[in-house]
């Protein structure tokens, strides 16, 4: 019978946006990681945001 050894990937590569899996990595142990994905509507949304947040602050002053 032949054994096969598989290994499972445990860390993982999260959008901080969106929370969308970018990738997976060999890990010794659960690990999480955070980057910023490149999907068209997570990056519109943070630029709405972005814009939203400026001129809240503008009206403020």
């Amino acid at each position: 019978m032949e054994s096969t050894a598989r290994r499972l990937n445990l860390g993982v590569i999260l959008c901080k946006h969106c929370m969308t899996v970018i990738d997976t990595i060999d890990s010794e142990k659960v690990t999480t990681y955070y980057s910023d994905c490149h999907e068209l509507e997570c990056f519109e949304k943070r630029a709405r945001q972005s814009s939203q947040a400026a001129d809240s602050s503008e009206s403020s002053d």
